[in-house]
């Protein structure tokens, strides 16, 4: 997955869904927190829960924030998702 190449390969796909599952279990059997606040520095922009997070993919007029990734279930959920 070193390439540039890598997404045109299947495997890099069920990794990265991999991931999400295993997150998504994190979630479920922990809570959904995240550390560090919004109240936090700006030193800390770009790792705040309302900070934006941009990508290839992200429409820059509506980028998504951390805080929208603590629940999945708005984007996609799971048939079965376990939990150790």
């Amino acid at each position: 997955m070193l390439f540039s190449s890598s997404p045109n390969d299947p495997v890099f796909y069920l990794n990265h869904c991999n991931v999400d599952r295993i997150w998504a279990s994190w979630l479920n059997q922990f809570g959904a927190t995240y550390v560090p606040d919004q109240s936090e520095s700006d030193d800390l922009q770009g790792h705040r829960i309302d900070d934006a997070m941009y990508s290839l993919l992200t429409d820059p007029s509506n980028p998504i924030t951390p805080g929208q990734m603590l629940d999945v279930q708005d984007f996609y959920s799971y048939d079965v998702l376990e939990t150790p």
